[in-house]
Formats: C-alpha cells, structure tokens, sequence
C-alpha cells in the first residue's frame, strides 16, 4: 500500500472535532451555574430561622469563607487536571485539601452548642439528603464537563470535582440547618463532603478513562 492510499484510509475515519473553550473560562461557567442551582434550593427549602444573627457569627462566617474557598480551588483543579498541558502544580492541588483540614479544626475549636441537644448531633440524615439534593444537578454537569476533555489522572480529576460540588452543597445545607454542634458540624457535614470526594475518586476511574462515547476535543491554552 502506498503512502497515498494510507493518507486516504486515515483521513477517511476522521470526525469533526470541537474546540472547547478554555479552563479558566470553562471553571466559570460550571461555577456560575453550581451557584445558581444552590442559591434557588436554598431559597426553596427555607433558609434557618436565624440566619440573621448568624451572619455576624465569626465561626459561620470563617466556616462559610472556607467552604466557598475549597468549592473554588477544587474546581479550578478538576478542570485544569482534565487538560494535558494544563495541570497545576501540587501545591495548587493541595490548597483544597488544607481548605478541608482548616474547616475541620474551626469545627472542632467552636465550643458553641446547639440548644436541641446532643441527640440532635447524632441525628443529621436530613442533612445529607439536603447536601445531595443541592449536589444533584452540580455534580453530574462538571463530571460531563471535564469527561468531555481527556484527563490524565481521572481519581484526581474525580476527587476534586465531586469535593468542589459537594462544598458549595453542604454551604447551602449550613443555611438551612440550624444545628451547631460541632459533633453534628463534624459527623454529619464535614464527613459527607469527605466521603463524596472519595467516592469521587473511584467515580474518576470509572466515568473519565471510559472511551465508548467520547468526542474528540482540541483544547486552546488556559488563560
């Protein structure tokens, strides 16, 4: 065969391919849309009922700071992870991850109680139920964004995407739970969120390496 015929067989099995815009911009748009989904079930459900006195709270507000700087860290790393070429250095990987271990310890050190009780503490289904039901729409949009492009390390990519859309769900689960105690902050929101991101690993591995369905994608450089 000569190298004409092979030029023409390989041409011949091309697809049209799509440019996707870029990470940054990419990062914005999924952002943009995780907080309106939130900010319209939060607004559905019912904000708690002190939520005016909480806001001048400096533990909820360092809290809800935190949360809102590892939802952005976190996706910024998923999609910059789902580029070849485009990946950030660890130490930017790492700065959801102390986001999560400052959260923690704010959590730990808040010797505020709230007036239910401990038994409430250990009672916190609704909140998962609420953290998920925020997550629901968020979650599958930035895993399908960052499948769309061809991530080298898809238990990275899966881990920070699950984590960024799982805190800025457990944010708007803080508005509308109204129970405090640091065994209910750390058992029943710090953990949910630290489990969905590990779910988010395996999830990685599974849903971003698969082939059957992916469309070819050029990449412009991140801005």
């Amino acid at each position: 065969m000569s190298s004409d015929n092979i030029i023409e067989s390989l041409a011949g099995d091309l697809q049209p391919v799509q440019r996707l815009r870029g990470v940054e911009r990419r990062a914005l748009l999924w952002g943009g849309f995780a907080l309106f989904c939130v900010s319209i079930g939060t607004y559905v459900l019912g904000a708690r009922p002190d939520l005016s006195q909480k806001i001048s709270d400096p533990a909820f507000l360092c809290q809800s700071a935190l949360l809102v700087l590892i939802f952005v860290f976190s996706a910024r790393s998923a999609f910059h992870l789902s580029v070849p070429g485009a990946e950030r250095s660890a130490s930017a990987r790492m700065l959801p991850l102390l986001g999560l271990l400052l959260w923690a310890c704010l959590i730990t050190t808040n010797s505020g109680h709230s007036p239910s009780g401990a038994a409430e503490s250990m009672n916190g289904w609704h909140c998962i139920l609420r953290m998920t039901g925020l997550a629901l729409a968020p979650a599958p949009a930035i895993l399908f964004m960052v499948r769309r492009a061809a991530p080298l390390s898809p238990g990275w990519t899966g881990w920070f995407a699950l984590l960024s859309a799982c805190s800025l769900a457990i944010l708007g689960t803080q508005i509308l739970c109204a129970n405090d105690d640091p065994r209910h902050l750390l058992l029943w929101h710090f953990g949910p969120v630290l489990v969905a991101g590990l779910v988010g690993i395996h999830l990685g591995r599974w849903l971003l390496t698969r082939d059957c369905g992916r469309r070819p994608a050029l990449w412009t450089s991140p801005r």
